[in-house]
This record gives C-alpha cells, structure tokens and sequence, in this order.
C-alpha cells in the first residue's frame, strides 16, 4: 500500500481497502467460479492473487469423502 500511496497519493490505498473491505463482509463470489474458501474472487483480484493458483483451488476437501461403489452409485441411477 505504501507503493500505490506513493505512485497514486492517498485516494488509491483507501479506495483499494474500501473496497477490500466491502468484498470481505459480503462475500460476493459467482457460484460457478469457486475460489479457495477463505476469499472469494473479487478479494483476489483486488490483492492480485487472481492469477495464482494455490492448494486450496485446486483439492477442495471433497477428494477425502469416502468413495461410492459403482455398483451402488448405478443402481441408484437406474432406479429413478
């Protein structure tokens, strides 16, 4: 922040935390862009983490649930 007051003057590093702030209470994520579940992806655009791809983005959690057996999961689906 120190860089952009310095480059820009004050208006840019309050405006950039006002904003940092609005998109930390609200939460506003797109449901088909799931980002990492700490912040959502208008917080990286504004921290410039939008083009990094971290851990978290890429193994979710969901890879650890037990597996369902094929059988089950298609007599499941044949059954509807």
């Amino acid at each position: 922040m120190e860089t952009l007051r310095r480059t820009y003057g004050m208006a840019e590093p309050i405006r950039r935390q006002m904003e940092l702030k609005i998109t930390r209470e609200g939460r506003w994520r797109p449901m088909c862009l799931p980002g990492s579940a700490t912040t959502g992806l208008h917080e990286e655009i504004l921290t410039g983490r939008d083009l990094t791809i971290d851990w978290e983005d890429v193994y979710t959690g969901e890879d650890s649930r037990a597996a369902v057996p094929f059988h089950d999961e298609m007599e499941r689906k044949l059954n509807m």
